[in-house]
Formats: C-alpha cells, sequence, structure tokens
C-alpha cells in the first residue's frame, strides 16, 4: 500500500465552555439572531431566515456580508453551520458546530471548526491558532451574556 507524503490530517479547531444556564436558554442564544448579536459585541450584522435545514444566515458588516447555511439542526444539542468558501479562508469551505451536554447541574458548550486541513499550509497553522483564540474569546462572551441575562 502506498501513502501519499503530502497527505494532511483532518484539521479542526475546538473549544468548550461550562455555563451555569438551562440548556434551552443556551439553544435561543446561540440560534437565534437577535441574541447572537448582544453576546458577539454587536458589531456584525446577524441575519436567519428560518430556524430550519438548509436556511440562509448572513453575517458580518452589512455592506460586505458572508452567507452561509444552516447544515444541522438537532434542538437543542446540535446547530452546525456550513460555511461556503470565503475569500478570507482561501477559497475553502468551512463548517462549525455548536454542541450542548448535560454537565453539573449546567451545560456544556463545544464548537468545533472544521476545514484548516484545505488550506495552503503557509497559512494553516495561523488560521487554526487565530479561530482557537477567537472561539475562545466567543465562548467567554456567549458565558457572560447568559449568565448576566440569569441573575
Amino acid at each position: 500500500m502506498h501513502i501519499e507524503e503530502d497527505f494532511i490530517e483532518l484539521l479542526s479547531v475546538e473549544r468548550s465552555i461550562w455555563i451555569a444556564v438551562p440548556r434551552e436558554r443556551v439553544w435561543h442564544a446561540i440560534t437565534e439572531a437577535k441574541q447572537i448579536t448582544q453576546w458577539s459585541g454587536g458589531d456584525d450584522h446577524w441575519e436567519i431566515t428560518a430556524r430550519q435545514v438548509g436556511a440562509t444566515i448572513k453575517f458580518g458588516d452589512p455592506q460586505d456580508l458572508m452567507l452561509a447555511t444552516i447544515a444541522v439542526l438537532d434542538p437543542p444539542r446540535e446547530f452546525a453551520i456550513e460555511w461556503p468558501p470565503q475569500p478570507q479562508y482561501h477559497g475553502i469551505a468551512m463548517r462549525t458546530r455548536y454542541l450542548l451536554g448535560e454537565e453539573h447541574g449546567g451545560i456544556r458548550v463545544t464548537v468545533i471548526e472544521t476545514g484548516f486541513e484545505a488550506l495552503p499550509a503557509a497559512i494553516r497553522q495561523q488560521r487554526v491558532d487565530q479561530t482557537a483564540k477567537g472561539y475562545a474569546t466567543v465562548l467567554q462572551d456567549l458565558k457572560a451574556y447568559l449568565e448576566r441575562s440569569a441573575a
């Protein structure tokens, strides 16, 4: 058997955080555009045309929106977004998954982004590192928003 020398292992970024709120509360915060705008800083526009598989998500600067599609909608456990090829990802499609699991009276929120293995080798690690740092911040913002609104 011959294995190609340029074989690249599948790469993903995975980050998680525990939040002391009910699962339904987290579910609504990650699937409703108005709430996403509130906990994600409010600078970017979010629009979700419908909460169903295949629905369009519009995200970013209103003058230059990125479009995505809901790939998985399994309330209140999993929400996945397919990002079509984007310039900042060198024309590579990406997938973002949010997984919600019960843990110690709260919810473990895990976000996983995949598709990095298709990026050019020269920028791959930089994009993985940037995304990991970004999702750590995003999850902290989500936690602060949910726990503040639960108080």
